[in-house]
């Protein structure tokens, strides 16, 4: 009985040893195979994805679409454009240095090199901010099956064309000078020949105003606090500016309007531009009547991104405009200020409860960009991303 028990012991564990076996075997194979291609310069669609899902990285509105690509030998040369140099310090992809290759209007190209046709790959990013040094993970996608084959050249001459060709087509990373407003203006020069029925545009101040609370946003500090009205088909187009110093480093798009009362602003409404310290943004919103204005505050919601801590999302805020407009823009801004502590249109429970503590938090922010000495994270933010982010991301977690 006991030499059975024993060949039936050795048998148990000889069957479980090679059960395992065969588990390490299938769990050493591969997660995808090497993608095998023809020599040649490629355009491979790309994506920066987070380093621990599939969720698209906030790194990746800083880099191109496509990249430029040789293949040869089964192995890849990769150009990305990026507009988001003056963040990168060094970075590598899938543990290989990635190096700079060329400055063009403003965008950079990079290269790495690949020994193997594969995707994802592990990137890492070393990052010089005004608070010192950052490292930041995250993963390369390039979409072999879609890549197009431009040329069977593999010359480096043909390969660096084609990258900068990216950026001449991808203006999608640049800014774009403001040029709707213009054509809007349209309705108040006619008004010299239908002066009795044609309004002319008038200016109206405002401020920004949290989404919870009868006081000031500290988005309120980045609008220009005075909004174009201008007469439009079946009513009004009232335009907003956002204007921020280049200085921070956010690059020209950190602020993208999402909704104006309750209504998603198109891409068609919103315009970019810059000065020669601030970058610049401007987009317009319908109503039927300049009451509309008065009548309540009006919700608003804002996608801010500040690359250099990883951060991309929309905040509430709300707009309360003065009484009445003014003909010119110096008149409107010399109204009065608007009350910061109650509106009778929108006061609810929430807001009646506000404390006074909450109410008055002294939020002053250095006009330059400077850290505050008490707030690490509003430091690193600078201007924008202090009063835009971290204290709205504070008040809505």
């Amino acid at each position: 009985m006991r030499k059975l028990q024993w060949c039936l012991h050795i048998l148990g564990l000889t069957i479980v040893a090679g059960l395992a076996l065969c588990l390490l075997q299938g769990g050493t194979q591969p997660a995808a195979a090497a993608t095998t291609m023809d020599d040649g310069i490629y355009v491979v669609p790309t994506k920066i994805i987070k380093a621990d899902s599939t969720a698209t990285s906030s790194a990746n509105q800083f880099f191109g679409d496509y990249a430029a690509v040789r293949v040869k030998d089964q192995q890849a040369t990769v150009l990305l454009t990026s507009n988001g140099s003056q963040y990168i310090k060094s970075m590598t992809i899938d543990k290989q240095p990635v190096t700079l290759v060329k400055q063009v209007d403003g965008q950079a190209i990079y290269q790495v090199n690949l020994a193997k046709l594969t995707s994802p790959l592990p990137a890492t990013f070393k990052l010089a901010t005004p608070m010192g040094k950052m490292q930041e993970q995250a993963r390369l996608t390039l979409d072999w099956a879609k890549a197009e084959r431009d040329s069977d050249s593999t010359t480096t001459a043909d390969l660096l064309k084609q990258a900068t060709a990216l950026i001449s087509k991808g203006d999608a990373t640049q800014p774009v000078v403001p040029a709707k407003t213009t054509k809007t203006t349209k309705p108040a020069a006619t008004t010299k020949s239908t002066k009795s029925t044609t309004p002319a545009a008038r200016y109206w101040k405002y401020q920004v105003l949290k989404a919870d609370a009868m006081a000031p946003s500290d988005a309120n500090q980045y609008y220009t606090h005075t909004a174009k009205v201008v007469p439009a088909d079946n009513g009004y187009r009232v335009f907003l500016t956002v204007s921020y110093a280049k200085s921070l480093k956010l690059g020209p798009r950190a602020v993208v309007p999402k909704e104006m009362d309750g209504v998603t602003v198109p891409a068609s409404r919103v315009a970019y531009g810059q000065t020669a310290k601030n970058y610049t943004m401007t987009y317009w919103f319908p109503i039927s009547s300049t009451r509309a204005l008065t009548a309540k505050l009006v919700p608003g919601k804002i996608h801010v991104t500040v690359p250099m801590v990883s951060i991309s999302e929309t905040f509430p805020v709300r707009f309360q405009f003065a009484a009445s407009g003014s003909a010119d823009k110096a008149t409107a801004a010399a109204v009065a200020a608007l009350p910061e502590t109650t509106n009778k249109h929108t006061t609810t429970a929430n807001e009646a409860t506000t404390t006074p503590h909450h109410q008055s938090a002294k939020r002053t922010l250095p006009a330059t960009g400077d850290a505050q000495h008490n707030e690490t994270f509003w430091g690193v933010l600078g201007l924008l991303a202090s009063g835009l982010v971290a204290w709205e991301a504070k008040r809505h977690a």
